[in-house]
């Protein structure tokens, strides 16, 4: 061997050494795992070889693959959180992405698996995935979730275990009825896991790796860089007529890598016309422009009406995310939880998490929160003006004091803050209480808000706090 590939072979080996030797270093398994085995979870936590390894991986040459992983979690678990509270499922499902996919929804594995969810083509058209040359519904977050659930759904109705549920996602619903049968009738996934194919006896154990490390990742100090607002804050709309990336960008106001990295099921740049409807995504504060720019292209939609010029497209260089919101401070009550401020507040209980640091759920009273809400909310001519932005304040949010981990890279941001307010669905609040910047109208809240008055012509002074009490219904 020549002494140089000998200094490189003897380099790379040492290399080798220190990377495994600080993972290790940084692995204490008598800490980690009475909490892996206290951990909730729908899986029956049990510590094996398998599933501290699954956790090194995670954690291993500073948590890269962890931070990578909860970076994506904002946009993604969202989506997953809000499919299975309506379908009254476990929030702890949403770990089977990562899993299968690391979140990453243009994942293709060997085998041709594709998205979030790693469907193959003919499992994924049997869940009712259009997947052709146009557009591959694997890689579509809304629709891809929709036909997960569907299948984990049925396994759980087929077997009475979520456990079993999982195992079947990977092998199928044939190799668990077989591995049941050779562990005596026994429903008891370790007791069966012997009998399952070698892969899926890792599966579970995996599903269990990747939940410690989302509910954990803290206590490791793994810190992701969460992505920009506009892509945090998103609403899925259906539209009908074909329209290109450019299109729905210039309505928008956005640049068209938002439009792509939102949409990824989109194989062409262009969302294919179609009579029931293709998903678009996009950031909520624009979202409403192009539902009026669809309004406008509807062929019943009354007179004609001239479709103004699209404005020009939006290049990265203009284009400042985190100055399009401002921050407000909640004071939470008695029975308050994540998800149900979520939908008050119209982002979801992952987002407060995130933009709180917060490691769990729970929300005690007397709590403040940090909620951001974008200052404006996009309109398309001809249609009524956007909501006139807040003006700014003199402070930013690092001079007030503010951390958090999602922190915005602008300074031009309103700080208001609100104490408990009521809010169209929430019934436990009776009394609104505003601090308001000087000169600020509240028209636009107007239409947010269940109020027993009219503010319309009325202007409040710096400092002074509004109360308004709920309406009564008579009777």
């Amino acid at each position: 061997m020549k002494p140089l590939a000998f200094r490189t072979f003897c380099t790379l080996i040492f290399a080798l050494l220190f990377l495994s030797t600080k993972a290790d270093d940084n692995y204490n398994r008598d800490e980690i795992q009475p909490r892996l085995e206290a951990m909730e979870c729908i899986v029956k936590p049990r510590y094996t070889t398998a599933v501290e390894n699954y956790i090194k991986g995670y954690f291993a040459r500073g948590g890269m693959k962890a931070q990578r992983i909860l970076a994506r979690t904002v946009l993604y678990f969202p989506i997953f959180e809000k499919q299975l509270a309506e379908r009254g499922m476990p929030d702890d499902l949403k770990y089977l992405a990562v899993v299968e996919s690391g979140l990453n929804p243009m994942a293709v594995s060997r085998v041709g698996a594709t998205g979030l969810w790693q469907f193959m083509k003919e499992t994924g058209a049997g869940f009712g995935l259009k997947i052709n040359s146009k557009i591959d519904e694997r890689s579509c977050p809304v629709r891809s979730t929709e036909a997960a659930l569907e299948y984990l759904s049925r396994a759980y109705q087929r077997f009475g275990s979520w456990e079993l549920a999982i195992a079947s996602y990977n092998c199928g619903a044939g190799n668990v009825r077989r591995a049941m049968r050779r562990a005596g009738g026994s429903n008891d996934y370790w007791k069966i896991s012997k009998y399952l194919p070698r892969e899926t006896r890792n599966f579970v154990p995996a599903f269990l790796g990747a939940a410690y490390m989302v509910k954990y990742h803290h206590l490791h100090g793994v810190a992701p860089e969460y992505p920009d607002f506009d892509l945090q804050v998103t609403e899925g709309q259906l539209i009908y007529q074909e329209m290109k990336f450019e299109t729905i960008a210039a309505v928008a106001k956005v640049p068209v890598h938002v439009v792509e990295k939102l949409n990824p099921a989109y194989k062409k740049g262009y969302v294919p016309a179609n009579s029931k409807g293709h998903w678009v995504v996009l950031p909520r504060r624009v979202m409403q422009a192009l539902r009026d720019y669809t309004i406008l292209l509807r062929p019943d939609n009354g007179p004609t009406i001239e479709l103004p010029p699209l404005p020009e497209l939006m290049g990265r260089a203009d284009y400042f995310p985190d100055s399009y919101y401002f921050k407000t401070f909640y004071k939470a009550l008695g029975g308050d939880s994540l998800h149900k401020l979520g939908e008050i507040f119209s982002c979801s209980g992952h987002n407060l998490k995130i933009w709180n640091g917060l490691h769990s759920d729970e929300v005690e009273k007397g709590q403040e929160l940090i909620v951001w809400f974008p200052k404006e909310l996009l309109r398309y001519q001809p249609f009524k003006e956007s909501v006139e932005a807040l003006p700014p304040v003199s402070r930013s949010a690092k001079e007030a004091g503010v951390s958090r981990p999602a922190a915005p890279k602008m300074n031009a941001v309103q700080t208001l803050n609100l104490h408990p307010f009521q809010v169209n669905g929430h019934p436990s609040l009776a009394a609104t209480a505003y601090l308001l910047a000087s000169g600020n109208p509240l028209l636009a809240k107007k239409q947010k808000f269940s109020l027993r008055r009219s503010f319309d012509k009325i202007k409040y002074r710096a400092g002074e706090k509004q109360f308004f009490k709920k309406k009564k219904k008579k009777g």
